[in-house]
């Protein structure tokens, strides 16, 4: 039989396990008595008859179990332990040969989940961590324990965390099934802080959605909300990158509209004041929508005005408007400034292990270039720190020549930020500007 494609809630499971070991334990445990009275063996394991029957029950723990537990779909595992038991029925092994196999399957399948799925990454905002644990997952030297303990330094642990699981899963059984007395438990265990009475930050919606729609299981909800978590995290330093921009913008223009008050009441220092090179008064139609662009109030980019005072050719990028600024500049960044990185950028990696690199670290938010290029009056981008650092050699090779170690990069790196203020302050000695 196939595995599904859809997991139980977890809980279940957990539920399944402890009661089919309960059974197993107790009917073991009923077989003592009797072997020592109706056998007269001390030990159990001195009975053929007996142990044979030990052993038949614990096969029948893995092999007939009616519920859905960690092994059931695992069909290599069961015809493995089909021929242990029958080697240990032989006395050609023993019983601890048969748990030590079944612990290490028991990881692999832990590991498996985890793979599959890696939600608790995304809760987690720590990049080592992250890339610890990815190594763990596919170290087999790595114990268990140690996967464990790096999980809860990731995700917080908290100091009572299986007392509120052993009562999770009472109240669960307690509810026997009852859809409604479940629901009730789901809201008041995942959506409910326990101090306030109120919902959780940030949960009202997700709130709202499952109590309204009686046919969303608790998986179904838990699923748009790591996948809302994992797109927001994505997306987070572009969003703040392009909000950082437009509010370098809007200073710039109040900067811009200070300077002609002060030009007004200093005409006869016109040569000292010059507000801008002469460069940046022959515009380009607006990017956006084409209409003329006026000199006197203009929203411009910054990385494409930077790279003409340096003496490039390349023409201004510019917008006649705020709004066609927000309608039309991000497309240009995307087209026109992309990172250097090409198919090796960071955030275009698609190989199963890292396609959930989300760049969130220190210096996400930051785009660094190539100080060479610099010199050369051109500007070579890479969208992060972490993004120069694993292809500035590959540049630096193919562009000037120059083999480079890995640990030399940030000598040769520096921010787009101090490039752009830098030029912009040289070229325009007169433009009063603020910088983030």
């Amino acid at each position: 039989m196939a595995q599904p494609a859809t997991a139980p809630e977890h809980w279940t499971e957990l539920i399944a396990a402890r009661k089919q070991r309960r059974l197993c334990s107790e009917q073991i445990e009923e077989f003592r008595p009797s072997c020592a009275s109706g056998c007269g063996k001390k030990h159990v394991s001195d009975c053929t008859g007996c142990y044979i029957r030990v052993l038949e029950r614990m096969r029948q723990r893995y092999s007939g179990s009616q519920d859905r537990e960690w092994f059931t779909y695992r069909k290599a595992f069961h015809q493995e332990l089909e021929e242990l038991f029958a080697d240990a029925k032989d006395r050609k092994i023993g019983l601890k040969r048969i748990e030590a196999r079944i612990e290490s399957e028991k990881e692999a399948w832990y590991r498996w989940i985890l793979r599959k799925h890696p939600e608790f990454l995304v809760v987690c905002d720590d990049p080592y961590i992250q890339d610890e644990l990815r190594g763990m997952l596919d170290d087999p030297d790595r114990s268990r324990d140690e996967v464990v303990s790096m999980i809860w330094r990731g995700i917080g642990k908290p100091p009572d965390w299986a007392e509120r699981v052993d009562s999770f899963v009472a109240s669960v059984e307690a509810a026997e099934g009852n859809a409604a007395a479940l629901r009730k438990l789901y809201v008041e265990e995942f959506f409910i802080d326990r101090e306030t009475g109120e919902p959780v930050h940030d949960s009202r919606p997700y709130l709202d959605e499952f109590s309204s729609n009686e046919d969303m299981g608790i998986e179904e909800i838990f699923g748009k909300m790591v996948k809302d978590a994992q797109e927001d995290k994505t997306m987070r330093p572009q969003r703040e990158f392009f909000q950082a921009r437009l509010d370098d913008l809007r200073r710039a223009r109040m900067a811009d509209e200070l300077n002609k008050k002060q030009q007004a009441k200093s005409q006869a220092q016109t040569a000292q004041d010059q507000v801008a090179g002469d460069e940046l008064y022959d515009l380009p139609p607006c990017s956006t929508c084409g209409k003329v662009v006026a000199a006197n109030d203009v929203f411009s980019c910054t990385v494409c005005q930077t790279i003409t005072q340096m003496g490039s050719s390349q023409k201004l990028t510019v917008y006649c408007s705020e709004e066609c600024f927000d309608a039309g500049h991000g497309k240009h960044v995307d087209e026109a400034h992309k990172c250097d990185g090409g198919d090796s950028c960071i955030q275009k990696r698609s190989s199963p292990k890292e396609e959930d690199v989300i760049m969130d670290d220190a210096y996400a938010l930051e785009v660094f270039v190539c100080k060479q290029c610099v010199n050369s009056g051109r500007l070579t981008l890479f969208c992060s720190q972490r993004c120069a650092s694993e292809n500035m050699a590959k540049h630096r090779l193919a562009a000037h020549a120059t083999k480079t170690e890995a640990a030399d990069v940030p000598n040769f790196v520096t921010l787009l930020s101090n490039v752009v203020e830098s030029v912009l302050h040289r070229e325009n000695p007169g433009l009063r500007m603020e910088f983030v």
